[in-house]
């Protein structure tokens, strides 16, 4: 069991159905039950659950990200360097981390999670010095997916959303050239269909990009996908839903602390699902150990 018994919860109303605003009473029944000091909060405006969870930092034991892997970015880049830890209640379309870490969508199983559990110090990564990820940093195709899938959740949830969005993609994408470095040694130069430098397992609601990947392993599990045909890539795109993609020969899994990808033209990505500005040169790099999560 955790013992902890101080719990801040920001709930993100807009993450998945919008269905998590009725959670709110149950989350707050629950904390009662258990005769815990919380209080829950609801975020107005894309990246204010990271301000939040500053200022929680050093009155509550714990701080629960409720919302989506974006939620959960913040919450935890909100609490870096503190001695919080992080709780998910995940009700996103994609909840990749969570559903990694052994999270399921039932509410009333995560908050026992959060009484019954125990603790997890694991890795993130951080991108070009000031941003960071907790599950996985896509560039090239994958950053171009991120830019569309938000539309696509008008009309479908999830993974459904993101494979609208992939074959949306496929048909207008540009290969750029790129330059990819790991632990200062040139791996690749040549055009780029994506590079996915993951901490967890999966992401894109459900593509198992890096099957071997372990949060607390100290490195990041690397998957370079090298220019193919936009068919080739369509008839193969269930592999990567059961990570059987391994032994295609366009793709490369590498693994390594510190990865550089530069281009000569802006390079589309996303981290945890949420886009970045176009950017010429990504340096990702490791921070071990340093955050403390509560995992089943």
């Amino acid at each position: 069991m955790t013992g902890f018994t101080k719990y801040y919860f920001i709930i993100n109303p807009a993450a998945g159905n919008g269905r998590q605003m009725y959670d709110v009473g149950r989350i707050q029944e629950y904390c009662r039950e258990q005769r815990w000091t919380f209080d829950t909060v609801v975020t107005k405006a894309p990246g204010e659950a990271v301000e939040l969870a500053r200022r929680a930092n050093g009155q509550y034991e714990v701080v629960v990200a409720v919302g989506g892997d974006g939620t959960v970015n913040e919450v935890a880049t909100g609490i870096l360097g503190s001695n919080a830890v992080l709780g998910i209640i995940p009700t996103g379309s994609g909840n990749d981390f969570a559903l990694t870490i052994g999270l399921t969508k039932n509410i009333h199983k995560n908050l026992k999670v959060l009484n019954n559990a125990g603790t997890r110090t694991i890795d993130i990564g951080r991108v070009n010095g000031d941003r960071y990820f907790i599950n996985g940093i896509g560039v090239g195709f994958d950053g171009e997916v991120a830019s569309r899938v938000r539309k696509f959740l008008k009309y479908a949830r999830g993974f459904s959303a993101y494979v609208l969005a992939v074959l949306r993609t496929l048909i207008t994408y540009r290969f750029r050239v790129v330059r990819i470095s790991i632990d200062g040694h040139e791996v690749y130069h040549g055009s780029l269909f994506f590079v996915a430098t993951c901490n967890g397992t999966r992401y894109g609601g459900g593509f198992r990009v890096a099957p071997m990947a372990k949060i607390d392993d100290g490195h990041f599990d690397i998957c370079l996908v090298k220019k193919t045909g936009r068919w080739y890539a369509l008839r193969h795109l269930p592999k990567f839903t059961r990570g059987k993609h391994l032994s295609m020969p366009e793709v490369h899994m590498l693994t390594g602390h510190d990865i550089v990808i530069e281009s000569a033209e802006g390079l589309a990505a996303h981290v945890d699902g949420e886009l970045l500005p176009r950017q010429n040169h990504y340096r990702i790099t490791i921070v071990p150990k340093s955050i403390t999560i509560i995992s089943p």
